[in-house]
């Protein structure tokens, strides 16, 4: 998987106000009307929708110097997704003005964005096929993968943040039970070692193989 695009932090020199977000606080919510767009500063969010039960189901999660909230902004809709804080982070407020004066500041800007949302795109699509096509297996092998290219962490050494089970079962679409069967599976099979609190992958090329081949 490709890494999503980030946009140069550095253009954005006019907030609103940035503010610290505790762990499981919703930024906002699925169908409000975002009045600002967010740069994620400091730590990490998950995006996600709700089904017809009430259900969260995870769509992607935004590490730092990405921004969301702004499908409202260019849409004047409602937001088709939530935003939850993964850890403590901090956040910064951009206005429609100050999105559209760091627009004409940085003229890259606009290529950037439109090069992000043609990855989120993909990457949807891509989770969409995987759920309907893959067993929980490759599922929870790609995640795993996905994982590593997010928090740019080398073969070997542990996530920095913890993702639980009941996360992992949201985004990949099964049961927080498979989940846990199928990472019980990966360290018999010496392709990842874990505890209550880290996961580590230690058999990348074997990963990789089970979302081929599973």
């Amino acid at each position: 998987m490709e890494r999503t695009m980030k946009p140069d932090r550095q253009v954005f020199t006019s907030f609103d106000k940035c503010s610290m977000y505790r762990t499981g606080e919703v930024v906002y919510d699925v169908n409000s009307k975002a009045k600002t767009a967010y740069l994620v500063k400091k730590g990490m969010v998950k995006l996600f929708s709700v089904g017809a039960k009430g259900t969260k189901q995870i769509i992607r999660m935004v590490r730092e110097g990405e921004i969301v909230g702004y499908y409202s902004q260019f849409t004047n809709e409602p937001e088709v997704t939530g935003c939850e804080c993964m850890v403590n982070s901090v956040l910064c407020e951009l206005s429609e003005y100050n999105l559209q004066e760091a627009f004409k500041t940085d003229s890259n800007l606009a290529f950037t964005m439109l090069q992000k949302a043609c990855l989120e795109m993909k990457e949807t699509c891509i989770s969409i096929m995987n759920m309907s096509q893959k067993t929980v297996r490759a599922r929870a092998a790609n995640i795993l993968v996905q994982q590593l290219e997010l928090f740019e962490v080398e073969e070997g050494n542990d996530f920095p943040v913890r993702i639980s089970r009941t996360d992992m079962a949201s985004w990949i679409g099964t049961s927080k039970e498979s989940v846990s069967r199928s990472l019980n599976d990966f360290m018999r099979e010496g392709l990842i070692e874990m505890n209550k609190e880290t996961i580590k992958v230690t058999n990348l090329r074997g990963l990789k193989r089970v979302c081929v081949i599973s």
